[in-house]
């Protein structure tokens, strides 16, 4: 009896599997046909199984017609008949059910399968649209940085030149003479220190910025480095102050020290107008006093509040309208303090000025 019904149960799960091969079902790309074609075939199997719960409804009555007119000698063989009949019907129902759930499984996972992909697809045209968005952004950065860097460059070489031609043309007399290399001297120092910080930036890059430790007074340095800008102060009629007393020993590169504090200064007399002031000074900080914060303040324009959080980047001053510099010195001094390691910070107000602050940690001992 079971032989007999095998065509017919693979003809009825071709027909409540809508009659489409599991390869053909895994290859739906549109969720809203994957969802219609659930439908369809639930829809199938509905009627299929009404259908045969309909036959076996009708194979019962006709059988118990059967049984009245034979009467009750034939009660034991039909009842294990029926017994029969029942686990074939078990059987059959267990194997639709399981070639319905390898059939939903496969379906699921050809989905997956293929959302999966589509994801990776889309993920990885993102990622290559954003790299080529940002290979675009460095090769313009790029080139207009050396366009500053040239033009940079060229008005202290210029100056240089047509100093010395001046030396050279015209018989002056000792001051004279005294002035124009003191303007040779200014211009010859602005392009080592651009030179300076373009190797620096490239030292930061690729991590080969080195500091050489060792104890230094923070008083006494503030105060060579104020002394070495009061000639520039002074030709801008801005008072340059020092108040170096009560600053403390710190363990340091004294040169890259050096380094940010000339940034620091430089560009307060930048910014700062005629009759101006600028101030240097240093203190004690921290819990416990492990720090000392050395800070520069200006009664220059004041910063803009939403340029505060990008002037330590690098080439901040890429296409700004007021661009003084190439936006290089506030990012080399926030590596150099960052590396000792401090921290550096700037507080400032629109038309009232600004004020540069970074702190270095006291050692008791060279690292």
């Amino acid at each position: 009896m079971a032989s007999g019904k095998e065509p017919s149960e693979k003809s009825e799960r071709e027909k409540t599997d809508g009659g489409i091969p599991a390869g053909e079902r895994l290859s739906g790309s549109d969720s809203a046909s994957e969802h219609q074609a659930d439908v369809n075939r639930d829809a199938e199997r509905v009627v299929a199984d009404k259908a045969k719960r309909k036959s076996r409804s009708d194979s019962d009555a006709s059988r118990d017609l059967g049984r009245a007119d034979a009467g009750r000698s034939g009660a034991e063989r039909q009842a294990e008949g029926d017994e029969r009949l029942r686990v074939e019907r078990e059987t059959s129902d267990e194997a639709i059910d399981a070639e319905r759930f390898r059939t939903d499984a496969a379906t699921a996972m050809g989905r997956t399968h293929h959302h999966s992909s589509a994801r990776s697809s889309a993920d990885l045209l993102s990622q290559e649209q954003e790299s080529h968005r940002q290979t675009q952004t460095a090769l313009t950065t790029r080139e207009e940085f050396l366009a500053i860097v040239s033009h940079d460059l060229r008005n202290p070489l210029n100056h240089i030149f047509m100093a010395a031609q001046n030396l050279l043309e015209v018989p002056g007399d000792a001051q004279e003479v005294k002035a124009i290399a003191s303007s040779i001297n200014r211009s010859a120092g602005e392009m080592l220190r651009l030179i300076q910080d373009l190797l620096d930036i490239e030292r930061i890059a690729i991590g080969k910025l080195v500091l050489h430790y060792e104890k230094h007074d923070v008083g006494e340095i503030i105060r060579e480095v104020v002394g070495d800008f009061r000639r520039d102060s002074a030709s801008k009629q801005i008072t340059l102050t020092a108040k170096a007393e009560g600053c403390h020993e710190v363990v340091c590169d004294r040169s890259r020290v050096v380094q940010v504090l000339s940034n620091l200064i430089g560009n307060a007399i930048k910014f700062t107008p005629a009759k101006g002031q600028i101030c240097v000074s240093c203190a004690r900080t921290g819990p416990e006093g492990e720090e000392v914060q050395v800070s520069v303040s200006d009664t220059g324009a004041g910063i803009a509040p939403e340029k505060i959080g990008s002037i330590f980047e690098r080439f901040s001053q890429i296409n700004s309208q007021d661009r003084r510099g190439i936006g290089l010195g506030l990012y080399i001094a926030k590596m150099m303090v960052e590396e000792h390691p401090g921290r550096i910070w700037v507080e400032s107000k629109l038309g009232e000025g600004s004020t540069f602050h970074f702190t270095l940690p006291v050692r008791p001992d060279p690292i």
